[in-house]
């Protein structure tokens, strides 16, 4: 089996930064991800993770800095905000995506649907609307809209906060089961996600997104938990 460091790199990130009104909220941050990577962004709260996240999928400017995907494969962003269309059915929302001709060629994710309502407590809203449902089912639903594309890469905030601990522990393992390949750039405050999705953490001290540390998961969880 090839290591991370042989896989093609399928985003690089040089030297971004950004602010807001003179203050600093990204400063000089450069780190790169490798196919198949569950890269996890721990920093601490208001320190400009979803900042980072809505540059690298060209809803915001940097102030400087740039980002590639050297393989090709750009992402799929699911912020935390559900976004769905409140005309459409639970079912009609995750299916949405493989109208698209972007997606025509990925309806072998319709194969995993089923599996993933039940696994998401999702199974019996599939003909409710999206003002019927609370706010963590909400989030499954857009969450099964990403998924139902079989994406090579993800970008999430906060993705799975909306799952108990058991729950999201079968999700999660049939998600890399079905998608072997899927790499994931996250956000995240719970160890449990780091436990049971992560591969590596780029872990940032300071308030606001600079000088990150690279390690490990298990090497991170060893540290949290000891």
């Amino acid at each position: 089996m090839p290591t991370k460091a042989q896989m093609p790199t399928v985003l690089q990130v040089y030297g971004i930064s950004k602010s807001f009104d003179g203050e600093a909220v990204i400063t000089d941050l450069s780190f790169s991800m490798h196919e198949g990577e569950r890269l996890l962004l721990f920093a601490p709260s208001g320190a400009g993770k979803t900042t980072l996240l809505r540059i690298l999928t060209g809803l915001l400017d940097a102030d400087s800095g740039s980002y590639t995907y050297p393989s090709g494969h750009e992402p799929l962003i699911l912020f935390q905000e559900p976004r769905l269309f409140p005309y459409l059915t639970v079912d009609e929302n995750i299916r949405l995506p493989l109208k698209s001709p972007r997606f025509a060629n990925r309806a072998n994710g319709l194969a995993y649907l089923s599996s993933w309502y039940d696994l998401s407590g999702l199974h019996g809203y599939e003909n409710e609307y999206p003002h019927t449902l609370s706010g963590g089912m909400k989030r499954k639903v857009s969450l099964l809209r990403a998924l139902i594309t079989l994406p090579e890469f993800l970008i999430l905030d906060e993705p799975f906060q909306s799952l108990d601990k058991q729950s999201r522990e079968v999700f999660v393992q049939s998600i890399f089961a079905n998608i072997p390949n899927l790499s994931v750039l996250f956000t995240s405050h719970d160890i449990l996600d780091v436990e049971i999705i992560a591969t590596t953490i780029l872990l940032i001290k300071s308030p606001k997104l600079q000088n990150p540390i690279i390690i490990e998961a298990a090497e991170f969880v060893s540290s949290f938990t000891n």
